[in-house]
């Protein structure tokens, strides 16, 4: 009799395990159960994205920009680099040299800059609302964007959620330094920008990974979670 008392214990706690599990890995939406994205299916997506957005960003700015000038100056910061690792010049001189160059190929590119921000604002924000909280990465892979509170999805979530995520915001604050500020202003103002979008990734990578809820800052922002439409608990397969 006690051995079985123990195995009953022993089941139900187990049981409720299985239930917090169950319960951290779904979530309704719209009447329908789904299982939460994988990390590596997020991942996927995300990186097809970016490079669908730089390939089509290419094509679209290359008749306008400079394109011999560009080169050049890609030269001249391989060449000061190099000069710098060979003892050439000093770390003084390479900060200099290294900012003019940045500075002139900013302003060669920033053409490119605009017609990025224009694509992941028409691409992350517009089509992915449009087509369902979803981007083509996301299609691919079989998930997509949710209300994590059981709502229809809001141009406002998306458009805070793309902000966030996709650099849109620090962008666009990147190209406003470009324009009103001196050099030296670009540099440093462009380097805190990179340094704070590096966070933003890595927090949100290791929030996704290992957190309670598998949601990064710009979910918890936008109050968004991300789905699997291939498999749905105990309901049908969601489709676009």
């Amino acid at each position: 009799m006690p051995k079985k008392k123990n195995d009953k214990i022993t089941n139900t706690k187990k049981d409720e395990k299985s239930e917090k599990v169950q319960k951290k890995e779904t979530i309704t939406s719209k009447g329908e159960q789904f299982e939460k994205a994988l990390f590596i299916q997020r991942l996927a997506a995300f990186l097809l994205d970016i490079f669908l957005v730089s390939i089509v960003a290419t094509l679209i700015s290359y008749p306008f920009m400079d394109v011999d000038s560009i080169q050049k100056l890609n030269e001249s910061s391989v060449e000061i680099m190099e000069n710098y690792t060979a003892g050439k010049i000093d770390e003084k001189e390479y900060f200099n040299e290294s900012s003019t160059v940045s500075y002139e190929l900013a302003k060669k590119q920033g053409i490119s800059t605009l017609i990025i921000i224009f694509l992941n604002i028409l691409y992350f924000v517009v089509y992915q609302i449009k087509n369902n909280g979803q981007t083509l990465g996301k299609q691919i892979l079989k998930i997509r964007v949710v209300d994590s509170s059981n709502r229809e999805l809001s141009m406002n979530q998306m458009i805070f959620r793309s902000l966030i995520i996709n650099s849109i915001l620090l962008d666009m604050i990147s190209f406003g330094i470009l324009i009103f500020a001196n050099q030296d202003s670009y540099f440093y103002g462009v380097s805190f920008l990179a340094f704070i979008q590096f966070c933003i990734l890595s927090v949100s990578t290791f929030m996704i990974m290992f957190g309670k809820d598998s949601r990064g800052l710009h979910d918890l922002v936008a109050h968004t979670d991300v789905v699997r439409c291939d498999v749905v608990k105990e309901m049908k397969t969601c489709e676009n």
